[in-house]
């Protein structure tokens, strides 16, 4: 019999299967950047009892066309990239069966596959397109579905899930968390080794 620790282990070491869905664009958040060389992909999952899961990245200019650009001192052009991922959840209220989906899966008992899978697509998505700084989206308390336009889970789990693994991806991350949306979310900031966003001589590096 193996223990809790070994099957979390396990679990974690094999992801689910999934495939290349097609092109996809945000709803939210980041339309200005969609003209500055935006791309955006989806990925499919199925978990074991059949639920359906989703992961989503986009990449874009660090710097925004003119139009859109917000910092009078841009920093050095590279790639920008943002990963969401969301799985169904079922909801059963008497005789009536919903589903939705949701980015709250910490809770769920195939949690540490579900993150095994996300992992898998963000390793081999990275390893191909090496975007300069990938950014991290969770939740500051508490959780905050897709109906409300939640775009991440439990902050302190993805601290640990970054911290484990963003050395073997080729990035480096400082522990530094952002606030935006109104301190409702927190952002992680993994930078690829090598890069450097304000060259020696820049402004804002003296």
């Amino acid at each position: 019999m193996i223990t809790f620790k070994q099957f979390i282990t396990e679990s974690f070491e094999k992801p689910y299967k999934w495939k290349l869905a097609g092109d996809t664009k945000p709803q939210a958040g980041i339309q200005n950047h969609m003209k500055g060389n935006f791309k955006g992909k989806e990925y499919n999952f199925e978990t074991s009892d059949g639920r359906k899961g989703e992961v989503q990245i986009f990449e874009y200019d660090i710097n925004p066309p003119p139009k859109y650009a917000r910092n009078p001192i841009p920093a050095k052009q590279g790639r920008t990239m943002e990963m969401h991922f969301s799985v169904e959840v079922v909801e059963r209220r008497w005789d009536r069966q919903t589903s939705k989906q949701s980015s709250d899966v910490t809770g769920e008992g195939d949690a540490m596959k579900i993150f095994a899978t996300v992992l898998d697509v963000v390793q081999k998505y990275v390893n191909k397109n090496k975007p300069d700084i990938i950014k991290v989206i969770g939740m500051k308390q508490g959780n905050m579905d897709a109906d409300h336009g939640g775009v991440g889970s439990r902050i302190k789990l993805y601290d640990k899930l970054v911290k484990r693994y963003v050395g073997k991806l080729g990035y480096t991350y400082d522990g530094t968390k952002w606030d935006m949306e109104d301190r409702r979310l927190k952002v992680m900031r993994l930078v690829r080794k090598g890069y450097v966003a304000f060259p020696k001589g820049h402004l804002l590096n003296q």
